[in-house]
């Protein structure tokens, strides 16, 4: 990997929208309604917005830890082109 492509790889990754979960617009709609981390009583609108945003969140969990471990197994890969400075002691 040269500079070149170091840089596209950073400028794509900073540039990705970040993921919304319905988990965390659920939180931030009901907390400060309420106070409650998750609702009292549930109607059953409620209800099933949690359930949908439980799956979601389990699943991308899911993905995450996935993604995890398939990162822990690539080779490392050498940045010839990067200088390292180290810091003066």
């Amino acid at each position: 990997m040269n500079n070149t492509s170091l840089h596209q790889l950073i400028t794509t990754l900073e540039n990705l929208e970040p993921l919304k979960l319905e988990a965390v617009s659920l939180l931030h709609t009901l907390r400060p309604q309420t106070g409650e981390w998750l609702p009292t009583t549930l109607t059953p609108e409620t209800k099933e917005q949690v359930i949908a945003a439980t799956v979601e969140l389990v699943a991308y969990t899911r993905r995450s830890a996935n993604m995890v471990r398939l990162l822990s197994h690539l080779p490392p890969i050498p940045l010839r082109d990067v200088p390292v400075v180290e810091p003066a002691p």
